[in-house]
């Protein structure tokens, strides 16, 4: 289940693997004060300040670590909508907020404390994973999956990178973020032929349909994720699935649709203590 708490949105699974903390961002408590960004915008080359999206960053970080961190601990990357997960060490942190970005991707998978990867979205869908290995030693992870990258399957290689370092599967748990949901994700014929070439006209056809009382085909981003995961091995019970749709709250959270991309960035956060 998710949850509010103050800023950020929580998922009550996620809760459950000990030694770690975690969000999901809103539009609130930044300083961020053009309309477009107001308030915590988490993206620079948006209108802001970099000072500002630096003082955001480390607002973030700071509610998000319950006061552990700050942000030198987070790390972002440029994000180019694809499968790619990056595995995250000590040296990483600060990447975006206080030296260079590193290489580009969609994800970051990290065993190592005092890192705090950073997914970034406007309407895509972030998701959050943790589990533990064997040792009782946690594993997370934060994926940016725009829907070039669920259709890739980046959510499944997230699995694939965490079993990598020792996760056990049975463990892991997945909280999929506020997006654009299946009521306001109208798509062309063009992306439902992209989708079944990508992923086979089955999928397509169970994830691409058209609403009651609508003439247009609908994407649901949402079901596609929990698909991908549960295909991976992630039971469904594990999946917690928000019911935020990022263009029908835009006062509540950044929408690239509701505002024809001028808007703000928040961010889904997850970091161990």
């Amino acid at each position: 289940m998710f949850y509010a708490d103050g800023i950020l949105r929580k998922s009550s699974l996620i809760d459950e693997i000990p030694g770690i903390f975690h969000g999901f961002s809103t539009r609130a408590g930044g300083k961020s004060v053009l309309p477009h960004t107001a308030s915590l915008n988490l993206s620079h080359n948006l209108g802001d300040p970099a000072e500002v999206v630096r003082e955001n960053l480390d607002i973030f970080a700071r509610t998000v670590s319950d006061s552990a961190y700050g942000g030198d601990a987070t790390v972002t990357l440029h994000q180019i909508h694809s499968a790619k997960v990056r595995v995250l060490t000590a040296d990483n942190a600060g990447e975006g907020y206080s030296i260079p970005r590193g290489e580009d991707g969609d994800g970051f998978v990290t065993v190592q404390a005092g890192v705090i990867p950073i997914a970034r979205a406007a309407d895509c869908v972030p998701v959050l994973l943790a589990g533990l290995r064997a040792d009782g030693r946690p594993v997370v992870s934060a994926v940016h999956a725009g829907w070039r990258g669920t259709v890739s399957g980046i959510a499944a290689e997230a699995v694939r990178v965490m079993l990598s370092l020792g996760c056990e599967l049975p463990t892991i748990r997945a909280a999929i973020g506020p997006h654009i949901g299946y009521c306001c994700y109208e798509v062309g014929a063009d992306f439902y032929e992209t989708v079944c070439g990508l992923c086979g006209a089955e999928f397509a056809g169970r994830h691409i349909t058209i609403p009651a009382g609508k003439v247009k085909h609908h994407a649901n981003l949402t079901s596609m994720n929990v698909e991908i995961l549960t295909n991976a091995g992630v039971t469904p019970e594990k999946i917690d699935v928000s019911s935020d749709c990022t263009m029908c709250m835009n006062d509540v959270y950044y929408s690239h649709r509701a505002t024809a991309g001028k808007r703000g960035v928040h961010g889904a956060g997850i970091g161990i203590r």
